[in-house]
């Protein structure tokens, strides 16, 4: 059993750390609607060359309860908003929703 003095890694105990990104690729190999998504805010560097799209961690989406069957990635280009289930670690981000708007590249 979990102690519950222990807040290390647990969304909402030790910090709740949001994002928000831009999808580089949606060629998921599970083919499980991820997304490999550069995150801002000092996690990813703007420069493709420091971080290949290839080496961005694949960011799962949160399916919508009611209606879990017809989801579909969002596409490349598309700005999203998110949070790390790992928190500070920032390798297991989950994609919540896309921000409507202008794509880019």
């Amino acid at each position: 059993m979990r102690n519950p003095e222990d807040n290390t890694d647990v969304a909402g105990r030790n910090g709740f750390v949001w994002w928000i990104g831009i999808v580089e690729s949606r060629n998921d190999p599970l083919k499980l609607g991820r997304c490999q998504v550069r995150i801002g805010g000092g996690w990813h560097s703007d420069n493709r060359l420091k971080v290949p799209t290839k080496d961005l961690p694949w960011a799962q989406p949160l399916y919508p309860i009611n209606n879990s069957k017809t989801f579909s990635a969002p596409k490349v280009g598309e700005w999203v908003v998110g949070f790390f289930l790992d928190g500070m670690n920032g390798q297991s981000p989950v994609m919540m929703g896309v921000l409507p708007g202008i794509q880019k590249g």
